[in-house]
Formats: C-alpha cells, structure tokens, sequence
C-alpha cells in the first residue's frame, strides 16, 4: 500500500505536469489495466477504451485519430511503450515515473543546479531573476524599475573584490548606481539618509536586507533561474 501510494503521488507531481488530459486519461487507463492488476502490458483499443473522461460540457471524448495520436506521444514522452499492434488492438507496456528517463534526468539536472557557483553580473539570461527578487524596485531606493532601465550593482565594489553572485549582485536604478560609484553599500546607504532620500527606518531595513543578502538568505527564485538558463 505504501509503495502504490508513493507512486501515486510520483505521479501527480511528476507526470501530470508534463502531459495534457487526453494524455492523463490515456496513462490512468493504462495504469488501471497493467500495475492495479498485476500485470506488465495490457491491449489498448484505440476505438472502445473507457479513458475515464467523465461527463459534462467540457468532457467532449476525442477520436480514434486523437486517442492514437495521444498514445505515440506518450510514447515520445517515455512514458509507455508500445510492443505490438494488431486487429485486436495495441499492445503497451506502461512505465512508471521512476522508470521514465526524462524525469529521472530533470532530477538529476536540478540536484545538479548550483547557483552559489552562477555569475549573475555577466550572465544577462538571470537578470530577471534578481528583478523578481528585488520586487521589480530599486534594492536601495524602491524605485520601480524594468529590464530596460535597471543597472546591476555590487554591493561590495569589484575594487573591493566583490564578487557576482546573488549574494553581492542587486539591481538598482540609474541614480542609485550612479551615486554608489565604488562606494561600500554600508557607505552608500548612511549617504542616502544624509541626503534625506531615505528615512531612518529605510536606513535600518537597508541593513538588515544588506545583511540578509550576504548571507544567502535572499536567494533568487531556483526554477526563475533553471528556465532562464534552459531557454
């Protein structure tokens, strides 16, 4: 029962994501025919299998030319295949999520994903990631600010051997950047209260998401940076 239930949520989290509701039913279908019954294959009629759509407006059943069509790209996808086909109908061998390569790939590719090792200066493709991190405002000032009109600062100066990771590399608008220079962010921020453009109380949250940030608590969004990186 435990083994069915950790399956059942693989499949959920896994392979629902990735296959359409023709292709879900298709899979069910499957899945109730082959494992629920002990079984490794099971014959597929492509013109009177009950896939379980259900009823209702939405729940139009597709065609012979559709259920045949859904079949070879579940087959694409790794998550059947097909042995055998005949006049009494297609013969398939399902493959569980464990079993299906791609997935097991994508694992692998994330596990593999380090963004402590990215360089989120030079690698224009995760500017979005630190706009999405920064709420699309100015780390210093809360400007709103776009991709078209942000500028990448260090919150250590590359004089000061600051680095472009995620824990030193904020966006911030054209004003803020150039005011900073090669200033010390602890430096610039006491300026910019000195110059009344932020209060005491923005001085102090400064600091605390200064603090944050260099100590990799203010992490950009990992699947934001996974997809720029894939694109």
């Amino acid at each position: 029962m435990e083994k069915l239930k950790d399956i059942l949520i693989e499949i959920q989290d896994k392979l629902v994501p990735i296959l359409d509701g023709y292709e879900q039913a298709i899979y069910h279908y499957l899945l109730r025919h082959t494992y629920l019954v002990g079984l490794e294959t099971c014959l597929y009629s492509t013109r009177t299998a009950q896939i379980g759509l259900g009823t209702g407006d939405n729940s139009k059943h597709p065609s012979m030319k559709t259920r045949s069509r859904k079949l070879r790209s579940l087959e694409e996808k790794g998550c059947i295949q097909i042995l055998e086909r005949s006049n009494k109908g297609i013969t398939v061998k399902l493959l569980l999520p464990s079993q299906i390569p791609s997935i097991q790939n994508s694992e692998v590719e994330e596990s593999a994903l380090d963004i402590e090792e990215l360089d989120f200066y030079k690698d224009r493709r995760l500017l979005g990631s630190i706009l999405e991190r920064e709420g699309y405002r100015c780390f210093y000032t809360g400007r709103k600010i776009t991709s078209e009109n942000c500028y990448l600062d260090h919150v250590i100066p590359q004089a000061g051997l600051g680095n472009n990771s995620y824990r030193n590399i904020v966006a911030s608008c054209y004003d803020a950047n150039s005011m900073k220079n090669d200033k010390s962010a602890d430096e610039f921020i006491r300026s910019l209260y000195k110059e009344e453009i932020i209060s005491l109380s923005e001085l102090q949250e400064l600091k605390e998401k200064i603090t944050k940030l260099q100590s990799g608590e203010l992490k950009p969004n990992v699947e934001l940076v996974r997809g720029a990186i894939n694109s």
